[in-house]
């Protein structure tokens, strides 16, 4: 049996990091695909923790949800595609599974 240590457990959090990921774009105006895997998702940010990832998150839904959804023709190109990425973010965790790809035969890029 391993001695645990109180100090482990703090070594392991410190490495773990939070990213804001959002959706990526599909080929049309304003599209985002919310059904791919999140780990086909784009890191936006990275932050130290999770409570600093939720806040900024919140933040910039706030900021952007009117645009999301505003007339064509009344914001800046580009702006609502971004905007709808902003609207579908999340927070993980950097060691969350769901962020490893896999390959074709369903095996994580980690265990080979």
């Amino acid at each position: 049996m391993k001695n645990w240590s109180p100090t482990a457990h703090l070594v392991t959090a410190a490495l773990v990091a939070w990213y804001l990921i959002v959706p990526p774009l599909v080929n049309a105006p304003y599209k985002v695909d919310t059904e791919t895997p999140v780990s086909n998702w784009k890191i936006y940010r990275t932050f130290p923790s999770k409570d600093e990832c939720e806040k900024f998150q919140e933040s910039a839904q706030a900021k952007y949800e009117h645009i999301s959804d505003a007339p064509l023709g009344t914001i800046t190109k580009g702006t609502r595609a971004f905007a709808r990425q902003m609207t579908f973010s999340q927070c993980l965790s950097s060691d969350n599974p769901n962020l490893r790809k896999s390959d074709p035969l369903g095996e994580s890029e980690t265990s080979h």
